[in-house]
């Protein structure tokens, strides 16, 4: 990788449940200097990251995009292999949930589990709209989504992802509402080299006119619905899902890939 590019480890691309050919949601941005921050942590997420070769030791935050399962259900096997290798790591790993509560439900778990959550291996935090993370390699600013909202409080989010030396600008959308109506806004208005965004939730037929008007390098698809899917019957053949989908968002200005588990995505210039 050189030294002004991301990789982007699609480690699960799957809507709410896994499937046969793909696991929960999960996406690892891998910058220059091996560094690696992580979008959702759903199972199995740290067994991909070993299949991917990406070492715990280089985890540097995670970014939580709402507390369904699919998105969050593998963080406690995440952390514990933080917190076991500590003697390994340089900072404590940052974890950033969508709304108060979900730290003292992850430590009864833990409890639960008879893990041990002592130490500074790992830091909690709690996401708010604005910036929410800055470090040598990355700022990362948060926008609500109305995908889940709690006592009328909208508790979902996108992130933009700013790789400062490799100069990348990333949107994650995270789960968006039906009517895609909070696709956020920002997508309009400032350029970004790529999105990575889901297609499950909203109608993709409805929703390209608007897309149409996104300043993107590329668009991935990331949380991918079932009717995308690409299945073989006894005969070899294909529905052509994925295929469809494709061919749906054909009048997009610019590159639209759907992704797959343990696909990389070199996003650069």
């Amino acid at each position: 990788m050189t030294n002004n590019a991301i990789n982007v480890h699609t480690l699960g691309t799957s809507h709410g449940d896994s499937t046969f050919c793909r696991f929960n949601s999960s996406t690892a941005y891998e910058c220059s200097d091996g560094s690696i921050y992580l979008v959702d942590a759903g199972a199995p997420v740290e067994a991909s990251m070993r299949r991917k070769d990406l070492n715990i030791k280089d985890l540097r935050a995670v970014f939580l995009t709402h507390m369904h399962d699919d998105h969050v259900g593998g963080l406690p096997g995440l952390l514990k292999q933080v917190m076991k290798y500590t003697g390994e790591r340089m900072d404590a790993v940052q974890v950033f949930f969508p709304e108060e509560g979900a730290r003292e439900a992850l430590e009864g778990w833990f409890e639960a589990l008879h893990i041990d959550t002592g130490g500074s291996a790992i830091r909690y935090g709690v996401t708010a709209p604005g910036l929410v993370f800055e470090d040598e390699n990355i700022e990362v600013r948060a926008i609500n989504t109305m995908h889940l909202s709690r006592h009328r409080k909208s508790v979902s989010f996108a992130y933009v992802l700013y790789f400062k030396k490799e100069d990348v600008r990333i949107l994650h959308t995270g789960d968006l509402l039906w009517t895609f109506e909070d696709f956020p806004k920002i997508a309009f208005e400032e350029s970004f080299d790529a999105c990575f965004t889901e297609v499950t939730h909203y109608d993709i037929e409805k929703a390209v006119p608007t897309l149409a008007e996104a300043k993107f390098g590329r668009l991935v698809f990331i949380h991918v619905g079932e009717a995308w899917h690409t299945r073989l019957d006894s005969e070899w053949r294909t529905d052509g899902g994925e295929r469809k989908l494709l061919q749906i968002c054909k009048p997009l200005p610019y590159h639209v890939a759907v992704a797959h588990d343990m696909e990389v995505f070199y996003i650069g210039r």
